[in-house]
């Protein structure tokens, strides 16, 4: 991701809607299917610019990692220390280090996204948790997925393959951002006609009134809620909840034995 993305990104981070929803959902997800709730040793794996690290306060140990120094010069100025300079494709951490491991919107960015998916893996303790989410549908695609460097969104059967892969359990998969996908697709399509002819890619971050970004939040919430107890069939994004099997050592250790 380029600097000024990942600087619009931190200025945004603690207060557009999009980024406020997804980490109380991350943070959910983490009460609800951890082992423990809190005492938890939690890694960030591509943590960015810091705000969802920075919302899982409370959990236990936090640790984060990026490929980017500019990212967590960042996350340091967020008060954050328990940072490493790290590809996901080879994380710098022992075998079974973390209780629990979330990754937000990282593994469309990374060609070898097996190898990431097996490293998340690895890092992890027997019934441990993956916390995932990641862009959904090709036909989505647009210029924000340019402007972001993605090289890829999922569809559910591609995104399953991924973690079952790995050697991992599902046992959340939904769709997220359904309630404000018509907008989306509109407001897409808009700047797609609208941008013909003016300049390079540029991210969908659009600084909103405050009444309609705090209406979106709440919308979000609401579809959190839901997502406690149903799967959504749409929405721009996957999120997933994959454990790692107890007693399993990830497919890097069987394939060592073969």
């Amino acid at each position: 991701m380029r600097h000024h993305e990942l600087l619009e990104m931190y200025e945004l981070e603690d207060t557009y809607w999009w980024f406020v929803a997804r980490r109380r959902m991350v943070r959910s997800l983490i009460q609800r299917y951890a082992a423990k709730s809190e005492g938890l040793k939690v890694l960030d794996a591509g943590c960015g610019t810091g705000g969802t690290l920075s919302a899982l306060g409370g959990l236990g140990e936090l640790w984060g990692c990026d490929i980017s120094a500019d990212a967590l010069e960042m996350c340091a100025a967020r008060g954050l220390t328990q940072l490493r300079q790290s590809r996901v494709e080879q994380l710098e951490f022992e075998d079974q280090s973390f209780d629990v491991v979330v990754s937000c919107d990282v593994l469309e960015h990374v060609a070898e996204h097996e190898t990431a998916m097996a490293e998340m893996a690895r890092v992890l303790r027997p019934g441990g948790i993956c916390v995932l989410t990641v862009p959904a549908h090709l036909c989505l695609w647009s210029e924000h997925d340019e402007a972001l460097g993605h090289i890829r969104r999922y569809e559910t059967r591609e995104f399953v393959r991924l973690m079952e892969g790995a050697g991992l359990r599902i046992e959340k998969l939904t769709h997220a951002v359904a309630l404000a996908l018509p907008a989306i697709i509109l407001y897409r399509a808009m700047k797609r006609l609208l941008a013909l002819g003016n300049g390079g890619p540029k991210t969908a971050l659009v600084r909103l009134p405050r009444p309609m970004n705090r209406l979106l939040v709440a919308f979000l919430d609401f579809e959190n809620l839901l997502i406690r107890h149903i799967s959504l069939p749409v929405g721009t994004s996957l999120v997933a909840v994959a454990r790692k099997h107890e007693g399993s050592r990830g497919p890097a250790a069987m394939q060592e034995e073969q």
